[in-house]
């Protein structure tokens, strides 16, 4: 299904944060369509997503302030993401039972530049979803796109930062490959060969933070079986930011 979003266009071309207000409005005047239904029962501690009524993908990090706490939840996750697929592709596209190739593979052009204003293609559209896991951190696609393989999407966030950070700490995992640009630039990439998605599989240091809103966007291509991924932030010493709503 193509999106068709009249008041999305109109602010194609703003700034950011403008942009992200179109969105907003865009999103709770119904041009997105609701999430598919589960069509296979989900295994334990798997995660559900919801489309709320606005889409709230514009959030605050909190710096952390004291010692790493001893567990992690979902309030030390990115789970609110502004999705665009799906993008499918062939069993025979990439090569082999692996397909690591697929991770290369631009579905949308300028991929790390995606804010939520670029018309989709045929087949895939915009929609905005809030996820919640029992394990906590799980965004699972699985669901949402009605259980596909060979299967691509993007997920974009934007995440206010109080204060300038140089060094902080990227902590991402995925089912099956992944990439992820931080205000445009490509600060990870995971094609190795397939992998059940976890916390914490992929640790990147120096990951640039700026004041004031950073743009992240994830692509996540699923082989077959699972599709999901996980992402957080902590500062150098590994201690997690806390994301939070936008007030």
């Amino acid at each position: 299904m193509m999106l068709q979003c009249p008041a999305m266009k109109r602010f194609a071309h703003l700034s950011l944060v403008p942009a992200m207000a179109a969105m907003v409005l865009a999103l709770a005047s119904g041009c997105v369509p609701p999430g598919s239904g589960e069509t296979r029962t989900a295994p334990a501690g798997a995660a559900t997503a919801k489309a709320p009524a606005a889409c709230p993908a514009y959030m605050d990090l909190v710096m952390p302030a004291g010692p790493a706490p001893a567990s992690l939840s979902d309030t030390h996750f990115v789970t609110t993401w502004m999705l665009l697929g799906p993008f499918t592709f062939k069993e025979g596209d990439f090569g082999g039972d692996q397909q690591q190739a697929s991770v290369n593979k631009e579905f949308m052009p300028s991929e790390g530049e995606l804010d939520g204003t670029q018309k989709p293609p045929a087949g895939a559209a915009w929609k905005c979803m809030q996820f919640t896991s029992s394990e906590g951190g799980m965004v699972d696609l699985d669901p949402v796109y009605g259980e596909l393989d060979h299967v691509a999407a993007y997920a974009v966030a934007w995440l206010e930062c109080p204060q300038a950070a140089a060094d902080a700490k990227l902590y991402v995992g995925s089912d099956d490959y992944m990439k992820v640009w931080v205000n445009g630039r490509l600060v990870h990439t995971y094609g190795k060969e397939r992998r059940a998605g976890e916390r914490d599989q992929d640790v990147v240091g120096g990951v640039a933070l700026q004041k004031g809103p950073n743009r992240i966007v994830v692509k996540c291509v699923d082989v077959v079986l699972g599709w999901n991924f996980y992402f957080r932030l902590t500062d150098a010493q590994g201690r997690p930011f806390l994301v939070k709503p936008r007030k």
